[in-house]
């Protein structure tokens, strides 16, 4: 797929995920222990054979910078092609902090420059572990225009955001596309992957800009079934679109599950990310851990029960964690109880406190925090 061109959405309007993306973008939202959420989409690319990724950015993007680097990591790092990250564009014309068509016209001249004949558009909060390679020989094969990946929610429902359905017909042609929020009758919800011809898109851009029409990308698409052959196309197996807390704390917690974790990790598809020079997790005498995912430069000395701790987290004597999210370099006191919670980075938890929230509405605290 070295035809294909990526470019990443770091950020959406779509995301309510409150404290945890007031701080970074979307992109940089830590998950499974040790990685962003920006790795699996850009893993995915570097898997399917793609060399040439750009990164749109929208706020708060230092995080994401740092993470990115020069792509080393992903093997982007190269003289010609390689990763590209777009610092946020601004318009005055624009309508909304989510207009696709103002963020796809401040990349146009990039666009145009790239030898590639192909364009896979992608949002960053989508966690799964799949190639392009299928997506895109069948729009070779239909000869399409527009290919839109989409997902069947009786799966994997997300009750609580604003969606983009798909309806086809039973070629898989699209003939509609609808936004909204809970679409009980819809069953093919839109799964953040559009795969197009660059130079359809580039009209597309300019058209779009010309006769001012803005907005979400999927609703400009919609603006041309009839015009353009759009085609859909499903992403089987497991994959989780983050986009609410509940989302997110799912994602996480369905790690634990073997055969979700085997999803994940795959031998001939690696999911690639920054590294870190740590020692590992340290265990103390009386520490107990259960059916936990544990990233290393830990310090453990508690119970710690179906939970997913990251990177250099201390946790302290007597303390139990159940069912619970504690991110990077956070310390938890002594004779602490925690169940159902979301702990951000850099949070202290001193000693003797609780905090427990359900499974539908786990208990966050912001990054920093002292409690």
């Amino acid at each position: 797929m070295k035809q294909v061109l990526g470019v990443i959405f770091a950020d959406s309007h779509y995301a309510k995920l409150g404290e945890l993306t007031a701080v970074r973008p979307l992109a940089a939202l830590p998950i499974n222990g040790r990685y962003r959420i920006i790795d699996f989409v850009l893993s995915n690319m570097v898997n399917s054979g793609m060399i040439n990724v750009a990164v749109v950015t929208q706020n708060n993007y230092h995080s994401l910078m740092g993470h990115l680097g020069s792509g080393k990591q992903w093997n982007l790092a190269r003289k010609r092609y390689g990763l590209t990250l777009f610092p946020p564009f601004s318009n005055l014309s624009s309508t909304g902090s989510d207009s696709r068509i103002d963020i796809l016209y401040g990349v146009l001249d990039y666009l145009k420059r790239s030898n590639q004949e192909y364009v896979l558009l992608a949002e960053s909060n989508i966690v799964i572990n799949q190639t392009f390679n299928d997506m895109m020989e069948k729009h070779l094969e239909s000869n399409a225009d527009i290919t839109i990946a989409y997902q069947n929610i009786n799966n994997y429902p997300s009750l609580d955001a604003v969606e983009s359905y798909i309806y086809t017909d039973d070629d898989e042609n699209v003939t509609d596309i609808e936004t909204g929020e809970n679409l009980f009758f819809a069953t093919k919800r839109y799964f953040g992957y559009v795969l197009i011809n660059k130079q359809v898109l580039i009209n597309f851009i300019e058209h779009s800009k010309v006769r001012g029409k803005k907005g979400y990308l999927t609703n400009l698409i919609g603006k041309n079934i009839g015009n353009l052959k759009i085609k859909a196309y499903e992403m089987k197996g497991y994959g989780r679109k983050v986009a609410t807390v509940s989302d997110y704390y799912t994602a996480l917690m369905e790690i634990l599950n073997k055969d979700v974790r085997d999803e994940f990790f795959k031998i001939d598809t690696p999911i690639y990310t920054k590294d870190k020079d740590m020692t590992p997790t340290c265990y103390k005498i009386n520490a107990n851990v259960n059916n936990s995912f544990i990233a290393d430069g830990c310090d453990i000395a508690g119970k710690v029960e179906n939970s997913i701790i990251f990177r250099g987290v201390s946790i302290g004597k007597n303390t139990t964690i159940k069912d619970s999210i504690i991110l990077q370099q956070s310390e938890i006191g002594d004779n602490v109880r925690l169940e159902n919670v979301i702990i951000d980075k850099k949070v202290i938890v001193r000693n003797n406190k609780e905090l427990v929230g359900t499974k539908s509405f786990p208990v966050i605290v912001g990054k920093g925090k002292i409690i």
